[in-house]
């Protein structure tokens, strides 16, 4: 019987040790996870999520009218894909396992300063920026300094409204201000919001604060790198409706009433 314990106990033992990379490598992964008030927000500009862990500053697929395509970084290199990357299911990050590796078709390499992709980043950024805004302002007015900081993320809202809107005339010193402040902004504002609390009201795309801020800071990092600004730093987004979007109230505003679902 002794032997027959002790033969349990090194098996057991085995497997423990067995299991100890995997565990590892997922508890590796909670970094791109970020868990906040009874809730998750995947950090989504990881590459990990879209099955390429050599990736990072991953800009997925939008929709098939309006940025299609993808954005990555890889080795430091910045590339553009009209392949539609998209995350992968939640459940395989989870278990560490990762689905068959997305094909990657006819990547274009980015060059610093080229402005090649400029007008997508550019509305892709106003229509994530926008986002941000409205999930503040409708499920996180309650904690300390919201007024300030959505006035700061407000003020980059009316930014990436300029760059897009082509109000500059194509003076591009203008534009690589205003990406410049918009860079500075945005990672004030995220470490403002990183320890909000959320009482939800109303569900804006995907996730809450984190995932959306998640998704800013991916686009801006590859506008940076378009308009030759070197990026400060080294969710699945939902499809923007056929609909006009909603757009983000001004700062001082009230909520009057919940309207339904975003």
């Amino acid at each position: 019987m002794k032997s027959i314990t002790q033969l349990c106990c090194s098996f057991a033992c085995s497997l423990i040790l067995m299991a100890t990379p995997a565990l590892a490598q997922h508890q590796h992964g909670h970094d791109h996870v970020v868990h906040h008030n009874g809730h998750h927000d995947v950090v989504h500009h990881h590459g990990r999520h879209f099955g390429h862990n050599d990736w990072n500053y991953v800009v997925p697929h939008h929709d098939s009218h309006h940025h299609s395509g993808s954005y990555y970084v890889q080795n430091q290199t910045y590339y553009y894909t009209p392949t539609p990357v998209v995350r992968v299911s939640s459940a395989s990050i989870q278990t560490a396992q990762l689905q068959p590796v997305q094909v990657v078709q006819k990547p274009v390499q980015l060059q610093f300063g080229g402005y090649a992709r400029f007008e997508d980043l550019s509305g892709r950024l106003e229509t994530e920026v926008n986002r941000l805004c409205l999930d503040m302002f409708y499920n996180y007015q309650h904690n300390p300094g919201f007024a300030e900081t959505y006035k700061e993320a407000y003020s980059l809202l009316e930014s990436a409204k300029f760059v897009h809107a082509k109000e500059h005339q194509g003076d591009r010193d203008a534009i690589r201000h205003h990406v410049t402040q918009m860079d500075q902004q945005m990672h004030h504002v995220l470490d403002e919001i990183r320890q909000w609390s959320r009482h939800h009201s109303r569900q804006i795309a995907a996730g809450g604060v984190i995932e959306k801020s998640s998704a800013v800071e991916a686009v801006l990092h590859h506008l940076c790198f378009d308009v030759g600004i070197e990026p400060h730093g080294a969710d699945e987004p939902a499809p923007a409706p056929n609909a006009v979007e909603e757009q983000a109230p001004a700062p001082g505003a009230v909520i009057n009433s919940a309207p339904p679902s975003f």
